[in-house]
């Protein structure tokens, strides 16, 4: 395995995560309406999302995926729509008396999880980033462990970045300047997932 092409993926992984765009807002979202917790949760489910990618790229789909619009245009608007319906959500957040999110007080562990991975696995763009992954600097000739190896190093950096932003947005010293303007970001970040969901509908 060439190791240069292991570090371009990776930095290229990195750049892409750190990126403005769905995966970074929801992460953001559940952090300051959650914990640290949420978070790692959400990068987790953005990971595993990563490694469905990973695997309809090793065994062909994603080429199946771009050559049939009928398709694509199905997981686009899938995507769009998932993106949009979280944007409204967060706009019809309200504080609870504790000055949390009322979403917080439901205590479903299980949801930071679940639209880290649904908001990355509809997002077409994903797709369309792990299939120039797989055309650019993975060799046709390379072995199925070494392809899957490349494709986890995608997924393994996502992780380890929005952990690392999870820890920064919920540090004792960020956070009490975060919780001031809690509601504010929240709105803020519902208005970039409805623009982010008409974006991706219509491009």
């Amino acid at each position: 395995m060439d190791f240069g092409s292991v570090g371009a993926v990776a930095l290229i992984s990195l750049l892409a995560a750190i990126s403005p765009g769905p995966d970074f807002a929801i992460v953001t979202r559940n952090c300051l309406s959650g914990t640290f917790k949420a978070g790692v949760l959400t990068a987790l489910g953005i990971s595993c999302a990563l490694l469905i990618h990973v695997s309809y790229c090793l065994f062909g789909l994603a080429i199946i995926i771009q050559e049939s619009p009928l398709l694509f245009l199905i997981l686009k608007y899938l995507g769009a729509g998932y993106l949009f319906y979280l944007g409204i959500m967060l706009l019809k957040e309200k504080m609870s008396p504790e000055g949390t999110p009322a979403e917080t007080r439901k205590g479903n562990k299980h949801r930071p999880f679940l639209s880290g991975f649904l908001c990355n696995l509809l997002n077409p763009k994903a797709t369309l980033f792990m299939l120039s992954i797989f055309t650019q600097f993975i060799d046709p000739g390379m072995g199925f462990a070494g392809k899957a190896m490349m494709g986890g190093v995608v997924a393994l950096t996502g992780f380890a970045w929005f952990v690392l932003l999870s820890y920064m947005i919920t540090h004792r010293l960020l956070q009490k300047h975060f919780s001031r303007f809690q509601m504010v970001i929240t709105k803020a970040m519902g208005i970039i997932l409805c623009f982010l969901a008409v974006y991706v509908a219509i491009t």
